[in-house]
C-alpha cells in the first residue's frame, strides 16, 4: 500500500495504490505516527493516486493534525488533476501544502 524512504529529517511516504481510502489512510497514519520522534518533515507522494474517498480524506486530515500537534511538517506532492480538483472543491487545498512533484516538495522542506 505504501513505500517509505527516510533520509535525515525527511520521510517520503509513497502511496502505491490508485485509491486512497480509510484502509490506506490508516497505514499512512501509522507510518507517520511511528516516525514522529525521528522525523519532523513528511512528504506524502500521491503520484499514483487517482481517487481519494471521504475516509482517505479524513485520514489525511487526522495525519495533518497529528503532525502539527507534534511540531512536524506534512506536505502533499504529485497530485493528479482529478485528486487536485477534489482538494480544491472541498477547499482542502487551503489546509494542506501542495507541490506538483516530490522533487519540489523535498526542495521546499529541506
Amino acid at each position: 500500500m505504501v513505500s517509505i524512504e527516510e533520509s535525515d529529517q525527511v520521510c517520503v511516504i509513497k502511496v502505491d495504490s490508485v485509491r486512497l481510502d480509510s484502509a490506506v489512510g490508516t497505514v499512512i497514519r501509522n507510518s507517520v505516527g511511528s516516525r514522529l520522534e525521528s522525523h519532523n518533515k513528511f512528504v506524502l507522494d500521491l503520484t499514483d493516486v487517482k481517487l481519494v474517498d471521504s475516509g482517505g480524506l479524513g485520514s489525511l486530515v487526522a495525519i495533518l493534525k497529528n503532525t502539527s500537534a507534534n511540531k512536524a511538517h506534512l506536505v502533499l506532492a504529485g497530485m493528479q488533476k482529478s485528486v487536485k480538483l477534489m482538494f480544491e472543491l472541498s477547499r482542502m487545498d487551503r489546509q494542506f501544502t501542495l507541490y506538483p512533484d516530490v522533487t519540489s516538495a523535498l526542495q521546499a522542506v529541506r
